[in-house]
């Protein structure tokens, strides 16, 4: 069991080592990396919790006709 874990871990962690991922943590530009992926998740998470609360209102509109 700890093998087949020890080989997880070691497949996992090289999937990561991306040539360009290295390059922009040399030259300090992950960070800006990482805050673009961010705001683009935060920005997905808010639409998705928007168009859930219309959703709402919408099946409690039909709900409330029907």
């Amino acid at each position: 069991m700890m093998n087949l874990l020890n080989i997880f871990l070691v497949s996992f962690y090289g999937f990561f080592q991306i040539p360009m991922a290295d390059q922009f943590r040399q030259d300090g530009k992950i960070y800006v990396v990482v805050g673009v992926i961010l705001i683009l998740l935060i920005g997905f998470f808010i639409f998705l919790w928007r168009m859930d609360r219309r959703v709402k209102k919408l099946e409690e509109k039909a709900n409330k006709e029907g």
